[in-house]
């Protein structure tokens, strides 16, 4: 018989070996530097050899006949493929690391430990000798294979492998956990640890993986990146930061204003940075995901071929799902979630994402080998960094530290960013390369006349009305939703197409009025229009705010006006809610702005800088400081407990906690959502989704307003689609959920 790997459609085991070696190749040639890096001279070819046995188990008649027929075999192929690593002419802690990338390539050590501990727990043995025997009726056909070995490996490792004497019976292979598993956990207990429990074990465990399952998924070579920027990007003209961008080798800052062409600029250094077969995985990292989305949409459209760019944030199965309307549920689902898969595999060059998803594999959660592996010589744009908390900073550059020691490359890039925290990432990555503009080259950019006013936007409707008749454009931006949601309706009433944005708006509306945002006459939000949205208003009303996310509101108005020397007004009033302080819990950094850009008329784009490192003098202070020094102090002993092979469960939780929200169902909906699922149309389901802070659930849950249903929260709290979730509604309903009810 032929022995086959996978069914439906039928591959032998020797077609998904070569498959999974084609993969193998295509790795190796995009990450030459990793025997460097991990100091393993011999990486490749222990690399070949795991990927050449991985599969070897599935000879066993038990599992050859449960791809036949419906019953399952009931034992993992892999702790019998690991037996064959006896056969290795090596060492003992390379025949090792061999067998545990192997046995582990499906399950992790612990895992096995618990059900497959077949040197101390005699059923465990007993099974394994039971299914060991199931190799015998098709060990020729094995031996067949293993002879190939100098033939398969001169194919895809360049040179034929002759390390590796052929196994000729059952009885000539070794108890896999008691020669993998075993001195690897010993090691691991006694705090004796080698470079398998570091980067070649992370490497060794990622890559077989990824050549697995990308085999597996029918793709046999990674994508490379765009061949010439240039051509993309055919402007007659560079700007002074983009040419720049375009010569500068190795880690840099780049600071521009909004709307001179950042986003170019930085997808010019990831150019300039590649290696000469442009394999270098970009990640693209911002912080909302609105703004992610319309950065996935528009590198799409640029680079006209789809396949090379992922999207990836906690709803981007959603979106993708959406991006398939017009077709019926199942094709759209499939569709979804094959793009989805394959951004999560090594395959796409660029990925926009949130920096979360560069921090998961440093809690050791399921598959952060095959994420740090592909992270390694990546290049890092990490675009508005100044968004960022204090704790999330200090957790992005506490990983950005680690992922150095993968040779990866940093782009940090802003608007606006306070010179203490340039200070920060200048010397712990130490970046020296600085990409910017003169004083007289900024100022050409200047666009917009300053004014704070007196009292607060209550005060103010009168003006911000008188603006709306004179038919401009205009932006309102409130720190708080339910402030949002206030003037939303008091401004809204007989203005055509005008629309609200914050959080709070399940999936399905808020992508309604995404996809409206740049042709409205008011527009109304909170921070959410912050942050790289493509957007361009003629006036701003903003409530007070730290004076970088001031200036980024200001960046949504008179975008290109420096093409024609146009100014156009910002207004800052100089009191907010009173729920502000909880948003902006140092309000001296408010006041501070507040009393600096009093003194400003017109804002040359050359006083930001002066202006944002006058109010950050003092740098992180209170709490935030707090907070940014715990961080920087216990992340590299919680990293330094990750070791490979291993998942680390409890992390999850940490992990999760990190987003401080809760994703909610307004009980509007509760019988749409049911519907939904009993249906099975889950991402259907998924557009009734709201997420809210931990805070805010947790008031809920006080009030009896929360009730789990079909594992889903659902929430007694007002809701309406033009203005979203009425958490602070005086008629919500109160303890809908009491159980007395």
């Amino acid at each position: 018989m032929v022995i086959l790997a996978k069914k439906d459609p039928d591959e032998t085991l020797l077609e998904h070996t070569e498959n999974a070696l084609k993969v193998f190749k295509s790795i190796k040639d995009a990450y030459p530097e990793t025997p460097q890096i991990c100091g393993v001279p011999d990486f490749w070819e222990h690399l070949f050899y795991s990927i050449f046995f991985h599969d070897f188990g599935k000879a066993a008649s038990g599992f050859q006949k449960s791809l036949c027929e419906e019953e399952k075999w009931k034992y993992r192929h892999e702790v019998l493929s690991a037996g064959f690593t006896s056969g290795l002419e090596y060492e003992n802690e390379s025949r090792e690391a061999i067998a545990l990338a192997i046995i582990t390539h499906h399950k992790d050590v612990s895992y096995l430990r618990e059900k497959y501990r077949i040197d101390s727990n005699p059923l465990a043995k007993k099974r394994y000798i039971e299914k060991l025997q199931e190799l015998t009726p098709n060990f020729e056909e094995l031996r067949e294979i293993q002879r190939k070995i100098p033939e398969i490996s001169k194919k895809y490792l360049g040179f034929e492998l002759n390390k590796f004497k052929e196994i000729k019976s059952i009885e000539e292979m070794v108890d896999p956990y008691k020669n993998s598993i075993k001195p690897y956990k010993k090691q691991l207990d006694n705090d004796e640890l080698t470079v398998l429990h570091g980067k070649y074990g992370i490497f060794l465990k990622g890559f077989l993986t990824a050549c697995d399952h990308l085999a597996s998924g029918g793709k046999y070579s990674l994508l490379s990146g765009i061949e010439d920027i240039r051509a993309v990007y055919n402007f007659s003209e560079l700007r002074k930061t983009q040419s720049q961008s375009l010569e500068t080798k190795g880690d840099a800052f780049l600071i521009a204003p909004t709307g001179t062409g950042k986003t170019e600029a930085a997808l010019f250094w990831s150019y300039a940075n590649q290696n000469p077969g442009r394999s270098k995985r970009v990640f693209y990292l911002l912080p909302y995901t609105a703004s992610i989305n319309a950065m996935y949409k528009r590198l799409q459209k640029d680079f006209k071929d789809p396949e090379l760019i992922g999207i990836q944030h906690g709803k981007a199965m959603y979106y993708l799902y959406q991006s398939f309307e017009n077709e019926d549920y199942l094709t759209a689902t499939k569709k979804a979630k094959q793009v989805k898969s394959l951004t999560n595999k090594i395959y796409r060059p660029y990925k926009i994402a949130t920096p979360h998803q560069v921090l998961k594999p440093m809690f050791g959660i399921r598959g952060f080998e095959q994420n740090l592996a592909e992270m390694s010589s990546a290049l890092f744009i990490m675009d508005e960094i100044h968004a960022y908390d204090a704790h999330m900073t200090a957790l992005i550059l506490e990983t950005l530290k680690i992922l150095k020691g993968y040779q990866a490359n940093f782009l940090i890039m802003s608007a606006t960013l306070p010179s203490f925290l340039k200070e920060m990432f200048k010397q712990d990555l130490e970046i020296e390369t600085e990409i910017s503009f003169t004083e007289l080259e900024l100022d050409e950019f200047t666009r917009h006349r300053v004014s704070v006013l007196k009292g607060g936007i209550l005060d103010n409707l009168d003006l911000i009305r008188k603006e709306l008749n004179h038919k401009k454009k205009v932006l309102v931006v409130c720190n708080t939703v339910a402030q949002a949601q206030k003037i939303y309706k008091l401004l809204s009433q007989g203005i055509e197409n005008s629309g609200l944005i914050h959080g709070r708006f399940i999936l399905r509306d808020r992508e309604k009025i995404e996809s409206k945002l740049k042709n409205l006459n008011l527009l109304v939000g909170t921070q959410a229009i912050e942050v790289s949205l493509d957007i361009d208003y003629d006036v701003l009303f903003s409530e007070p705010a730290p004076l970088d996310a001031l200036i980024q509101r200001f960046g949504r108005i008179n975008r290109k006006g420096w093409e024609e020397k146009i100014i156009k007004p910002v207004y800052v009033f100089e009191e907010g809610s009173e729920k502000d302080k909880y948003v902006y819990k140092n309000q001296e950094l408010v006041s501070k702005s507040l009393e600096l850009l009093s003194k400003e008329s017109v804002l040359g784009e050359s006083r930001i800088q002066e202006l944002v490192d006058e109010v950050y003098s003092s740098g992180y202070q209170g709490s935030d400081l707090e907070s940014f020094e715990m961080v920087k102090k216990t992340f590299s002993k919680f990293y330094s407990q990750i070791v490979p092979f291993i998942n680390e469960k409890e992390n999850q939780d940490e992990f999760y906690n990190l987003y401080q929200s809760v994703e909610v169902v307004p009980d509007q909906f509760k019988l749409e959502y049911l519907e939904e699922i009993e249906n099975k149309k889950y991402f259907e389901a998924m557009k009734y989704v709201v997420s809210i802070n931990l805070g805010q659930y947790n008031k809920l849950k006080t009030n009896n307003q929360i009730q789990i249903d079909s594992n889903m929260i659902f929430a007694s709290v007002d809701y309406n689609s033009e203005l979203g979730l009425l958490l602070d509604s005086e008629d919500t309903i109160m303890g809908v959920f009491n159980k007395d009810f």
